[in-house]
């Protein structure tokens, strides 16, 4: 392997360690995701990824949330280690309970597949408006391999259940803003971000956690809630 691309590898865990970090920090979501919220302003959902709590997102989502958006997290996801369908039934729980519309999820990796299953398969009544992934493997990772594990099998590509499922769901893709970097140290093939029939939009990044932190990203994260807000 290139040197420089060991050099991302070990950057992109720093920021792993970030992100890790914020849940024993942040224990709980601040006040302002619920108690700044301005009239018209499209509620957010956050969703992580595979061993991330929502706290992953809380540099993208608190700038959001201090515009005006309602930012609402899902606690009892935990690390996020269950079955996708489940979790995007967690979802659906949320907006039902909420009684939400026009709802903007924004996503960082498993998390991206969650969402696109909510969009397909439980959204009938159209309350979600726009699913914004990061870092997302929409063709699945061979990184997977690494284990046997049912939250590990669901990721590999061409799984029926996931992975090639999600795949046949084309129609929701417009619905879809696939942000990704330029090297992905967990997403095998490169490109397995790109997703036929959304907006992609690649950045200037290298790493599967460092994008979560960019500048550049949480602009574009920003403008794309700002484009969702209700009439």
């Amino acid at each position: 392997m290139n040197i420089k691309y060991v050099g991302h590898w070990v950057r992109d865990y720093l920021y792993l360690f970030r992100g890790q970090s914020y849940s024993f920090i942040f224990r709980k979501p601040p006040r302002h995701y619920l108690g700044h919220v301005k009239e018209g302003f499209s509620p957010v959902i956050l969703i992580p990824g595979v061993f991330e709590k929502w706290q992953f997102l809380k540099a993208i989502a608190d700038p959001i949330s201090l515009l005006g958006h309602p930012v609402y997290v899902l606690e009892h996801l935990g690390y996020n280690t269950g079955e996708i369908f489940k979790a995007a039934k967690l979802v659906r729980e949320l907006i039902d309970e909420e009684k939400l519309k026009n709802v903007v999820i924004i996503a960082h990796s498993k998390g991206g597949l969650i969402g696109k299953y909510v969009l397909a398969f439980y959204d009938e009544d159209k309350k979600v408006k726009k699913l914004i992934s990061i870092a997302t493997p929409y063709k699945g990772s061979t990184l997977a391999k690494i284990s046997s594990a049912r939250v590990f099998r669901e990721l590999l590509p061409g799984n029926a259940e996931t992975i090639q499922k999600l795949h046949n769901e084309k129609d929701v893709n417009r619905h879809i803003v696939s942000i990704y970097g330029i090297f992905d140290n967990h997403v095998w093939p490169q490109g397995g971000c790109h997703l036929e029939g959304a907006k992609n939009i690649q950045v200037n990044t290298h790493g599967h956690h460092h994008i979560l932190f960019d500048k550049r990203v949480r602009s574009i994260v920003l403008e794309e809630v700002g484009d969702n807000r209700m009439l």
